[in-house]
């Protein structure tokens, strides 16, 4: 299942130690399995289970290697002003490869030109289904969670998938959108069976979404590293088409990312991680480091305020606020190379 990369042996070490509070071990671990596979049941507005981490508590056992990693963070963060904390999060007790693993296209400038034209064409012929919340692209803070567009975190575990569950990011919440029904797709079977990527990365997979569809966690769970592609297997979810946001390799400016937000649900996108990324607890992370894009998040809203887009993350609810964060435009490449896709209707 997602959460299975805690172990049984250190969540039951967790639990005496009191730094899990609410949550029960099988909770924690299992995400509860919906019924009605073949065919998407009326959206459920049961709140998913959440794994609640107590930072500090679980610092008081963290390694002498982690402390002082902690502790020169937060000089770092002091001396430079920065705006978010850190702490001893789940994301920190993997090396940062095993958790990233986004892989630009050599020819992405050509992909795009060649994936807008078709997005072009094929809007020629009929508009997209979704429909904007009311002068969403002018508020000054939008959140797709407030307007069930946005499905719960996932936990990618120690495999370089962040491609395919930004990709089903972006999936879930159009399907979401369109057809007021949750669901819960397999990533599992696009990192098996796509082959646009494998555990040691790779980029987004809505083309396989188009062309062969997803299975849902249930049939197909995820076990956080590449098997034999399952092809029996029923997939009722599939998307129509997708595309870029803009025509270029850079980052879309914030008001064409808004736009597109708003047009087409949540986005797919491109973020430079760090070791300082992967101890982001909370706050307005505005680490601004200028190194590749290495991963694939989910962008889900933004808040002007804050200056800042709001991102859901595939680490588990064990890292950053309860696996999401805010992140200042245009920080670490937040928003390189970001797409959307189009969810088929239900029938």
């Amino acid at each position: 299942m997602k959460g299975y990369r805690v172990s049984q042996a250190f969540i039951t070490t967790l639990v005496v130690l009191g730094i899990f509070q609410g949550v029960s071990v099988s909770q924690q671990v299992i995400k509860p399995e919906k019924t009605g596979i073949e065919k998407p049941e009326k959206k459920s507005l049961e709140k998913p289970q959440i794994m609640v981490i107590d930072y500090e508590q679980r610092e008081l056992q963290a390694s002498p290697a982690i402390l002082l990693e902690l502790k020169n963070f937060r000089q770092e963060i002091k001396a430079k002003k920065l705006t978010f904390q850190v702490g001893y999060t789940i994301a920190m007790d993997f090396e940062l490869e095993e958790i990233t693993g986004l892989k630009v296209p050599p020819n992405l400038p050509e992909l795009i030109k060649k994936q807008n034209a078709l997005v072009k064409e094929f809007l020629e012929r009929r508009p997209l289904l979704k429909t904007e919340p009311v002068d969403c692209a002018k508020a000054r803070r939008f959140d797709w969670r407030e307007e069930d567009g946005a499905t719960s975190v996932r936990d990618q575990g120690n495999c370089g998938s962040c491609w395919a569950f930004a990709t089903h990011g972006a999936f879930e919440g159009s399907f979401l959108i369109s057809n007021s029904n949750d669901t819960d797709t397999s990533e599992q079977d696009t990192l098996d069976c796509s082959g646009l990527g494998t555990c040691r990365g790779g980029w987004w997979a809505h083309q396989y979404l188009v062309d062969k569809g997803s299975a849902t966690e249930p049939n197909y769970p995820y076990v956080a590293r590449r098997g034999t592609c399952k092809t029996g297997v029923a997939r009722p979810y599939q998307a129509v088409i997708w595309g870029y946001v803009g025509d270029d390799t850079g980052i879309p400016s914030v008001d064409k990312l808004k736009q597109a937000l708003c047009r087409y649900g949540p986005l797919a996108v491109a973020v430079r991680a760090t070791r300082l990324f992967q101890a982001y607890k909370s706050g307005v992370f505005n680490e601004r480091d200028t190194g590749k894009v290495n991963h694939g998040v989910t962008l889900i809203g933004w808040d002007d305020n804050k200056e800042a887009w709001l991102i859901k993350n595939s680490w588990g609810t064990g890292w950053g606020e309860k696996g999401y964060m805010w992140i200042v435009y245009y920080s670490n490449s937040i928003g390189y190379g970001a797409s959307w896709v189009e969810a088929k209707s239900s029938p």
